[in-house]
């Protein structure tokens, strides 16, 4: 249970700043919770990533499978051989209801496997709620979601995503159901912890005696944290376009200006005019820029002539690549994505061996030292890929940290289809075990849908996003080419805001303090709570003014300032 007056103190600022917004509002929930307390379920972020001799307790006791034991169905399998799988009956399913899902999983008859849970009727289509890699011996912790829709959900089965006949074991299994009110007051709440912090301003003469009535103008000027977009070539020497960008952004990547393939399109033919203009943009306007990328594994974005090297010359070649890119742009990117998509493919590892990796992130961080290295993947959070599970990321990573790799960044490219919230929210839960900064680093939605439609889903993605505490940034893959984009755009070839890029403002507007104005109490304070980032402020009393300026930074306890006149 959560009182009317936690959530009222976390949300007072946000519900008079939203009031008014002609798509669903927030602020409404917020009026209704400071008058009735919050009596809903809240959401348990606790994952696990290691594979366990016990099983832990079942997350809210289960929720609506509390004290339910798995039923055995047989399933024929494409190849014709008849399984008998676990499954879970479920009834009274709402739609649009969003249900957080884990259990507790161990095999036998194998090492390990890939086990997937879906929802559906076995009969009909099926839609992934979460996947885990499960060892015999020991138990792994799935934890993942859905949202109910016109699908026929009868029950959640669990299968073995490698057709393996093994057997599965299940304990500790939860099914707890959320509104999409309570869903989004969850959210907002972790925005709040996250993203905000209380704040009392002092205000007092040069005797220290506190000044009653003194006014007070508070306006946040940057924010702590990073959401940016993709810029390309096409930003070069475009001011509209850059105008349009200073206006929203703190960060940006180059979308292939860095790339081998742009940067040595033929072997010792060096070119970096590109990135050095648009570096030139963001060094000019403090803009926070991102590495990307360094090597990509996939052989389809990797240079002919590099593909045609021998082992020897290859070798070479890449250290040459590390190098040249170290010796001209050290302490320019904050982020280096180093190697690209390494779980899909592995052409360099192919070519030079296990270790090829390693000695990537080794010798760029031996050269650029205060940068953080970077994985970078895509459908860890977007799909349920038995090529790139949640376990298998989390397993790369532990490898590559065990011997010796400087790699310090987990980064979640976020191509979307249609977005699963709670089963983004459960893959996130369970990266944060590694204690490792999350970015979502190439966020859009596919173009097969309407313009309307991609609007919706991006700001699921992006309040998702926000709402995580172990998400430090976000960077949207919308760069204007040829007056089209990757699969997303924010604005058409004029500027002109899609949806898309009316959520980006909504949310932006929505996720400043902006400016705050007032006088302090009979103690001679003043208090708000702000989100987390750089203010100034302007106070005055008796013909007196004095300008001062503060940071918020993460804290759970309340900023205290001082201020004389």
């Amino acid at each position: 249970m959560l009182s009317s007056v936690f959530f009222y103190y976390l949300c007072k600022e946000d519900m008079k700043r939203m009031r008014g917004q002609a798509m669903f509002s927030l602020s409404f929930l917020y009026w209704m919770l400071s008058v009735s307390p919050y009596d809903g379920p809240l959401y348990d972020s606790s994952a696990f990533s290691e594979c366990k001799q016990y099983p832990e307790n079942p997350l809210y006791g289960g929720g609506i499978l509390k004290d339910k034991l798995p039923e055995f169905q047989l399933f024929t399998r494409e190849d014709g051989i008849t399984v008998n799988l676990p499954i879970f009956k479920l009834q009274d399913i709402t739609p649009g209801t969003i249900y957080s899902f884990s259990t507790w999983i161990k095999i036998k008859n194998a090492d390990s496997a890939v086990i997937t849970a879906s929802v559906g009727d076995k009969d009909s289509d099926e839609l992934c709620v979460g996947t885990v890699d499960a060892k015999a011996g020991c138990w792994s912790f799935l934890k993942g979601g859905f949202v109910a829709s016109s699908l026929n959900i009868s029950s959640i089965y669990l299968k073995n995503s490698d057709e393996q006949d093994l057997e599965i074991e299940i304990a500790s299994a939860s099914l707890q159901p959320f509104t999409e009110q309570q869903w989004l007051l969850n959210q907002q709440t972790k925005i709040n912890m996250a993203r905000k912090r209380a704040v009392t301003i002092h205000i007092s003469n040069k005797q220290g005696v506190r000044l009653e009535n003194a006014s007070l103008t508070v306006e946040q000027v940057s924010k702590d944290f990073l959401l940016g977009s993709a810029i390309a070539y096409t930003f070069i020497g475009n001011t509209p376009y850059q105008d349009w960008f200073l206006e929203r952004f703190n960060a940006a990547v180059f979308e292939d200006e860095i790339k081998w393939y742009t940067t040595e399109p033929k072997q010792g033919q060096l070119n970096y005019t590109l990135a050095d203009e648009l570096l030139e943009f963001v060094r000019r306007n403090q803009i926070t820029v991102r590495g990307h990328n360094i090597f990509w594994e996939d052989p389809k974005y990797t240079p002919v002539w590099v593909q045609n090297l021998t082992d020897s010359e290859l070798k070479s070649a890449v250290n040459s690549r590390i190098q040249s890119l170290m010796s001209k742009y050290k302490d320019e990117f904050v982020h280096w994505d180093v190697n690209n998509e390494l779980l899909h493919f592995n052409f360099y590892e192919q070519r030079l061996g296990p270790n090829a990796t390693l000695e990537f992130y080794r010798t760029v961080h031996q050269q650029d030292p205060l940068a953080t290295l970077f994985l970078n993947e895509f459908n860890v959070v977007e799909t349920c890929d038995s090529t790139s599970t949640v376990d298998k990321y989390i397993a790369k990573i532990r490898e590559l940290k065990e011997d010796g790799m400087s790699m310090n960044g987990i980064g979640l490219e976020g191509h979307f289809g249609a977005p699963n919230p709670p089963r983004i929210r459960a893959t996130r839960d369970k990266l944060a075990t590694l204690g490792l900064p999350i970015w979502l680093t190439e966020v859009d939605i596919s173009d097969t849908f309407s313009k309307e439609t991609q609007g919706i889903y991006l700001e699921q993605v992006l309040r998702e996003g926000f709402s995580h505490a172990a998400v430090d940034g976000i960077m949207l893959w919308s760069a204007i080419r040829r007056n089209k984009c990757y699969r997303m755009c924010l604005t058409d070839p004029d500027l002109n805001n899609l949806p898309t890029g009316n959520v980006v403002d909504k949310l932006l507007k929505e996720w400043d303090t902006g400016v705050l104005k007032g006088q302090t109490d009979d103690h001679g304070s003043y208090s708000f709570y702000g989100f987390l980032g750089e203010y100034k402020l302007t106070a005055s009393y008796g013909g007196k003014v004095v300008d001062a300026a503060f940071s918020l930074s993460p804290s759970h306890e309340t900023k205290h300032f001082s201020v004389q006149l």
